[in-house]
């Protein structure tokens, strides 16, 4: 898989991460966009244990299923936090796309490090 495959956003992920205790968290995401081929992008509208996870260890998976062809990958890599004013925008509409009407409380990258199928 290529991060450029990302971009079908049909795709269903998973990402996975761990609270400063080290306690796992899974939850169900949207990928927003693709930033210089190898970030996707991400937003939290709530402060939930992803947004709080991911402020204390920058460390997360992506699980990705996709139904037609019934294979999967896990990405890997470290969250970043973005504050560009364009990224925001970008991930506010997307999420309003997906019906979700919030403003972001955290918009991030999952600087992609390995591929795994």
């Amino acid at each position: 898989m290529t991060i450029s495959k990302a971009a079908d956003f049909s795709l269903s992920y998973s990402i996975g991460s761990v609270s400063a205790d080290g306690i796992p968290n899974i939850s169900p995401r949207f990928v927003l966009g693709i930033l210089e081929n190898e970030k996707l992008l991400f937003a939290d509208a709530f402060e939930n244990k992803t947004f709080h996870n991911i402020n204390a260890w920058p460390k997360v998976t992506a699980a990705v299923f996709d139904r037609d062809t019934q294979g999967g990958y896990q990405l890997k890599g470290d969250a970043e936090g973005q504050s560009d004013p364009k990224l925001i925008s970008q991930a506010e509409t997307k999420l309003k796309e997906f019906g979700i009407y919030e403003k972001p409380k955290k918009v991030w990258t999952l600087a992609v490090k390995e591929i795994f199928s």
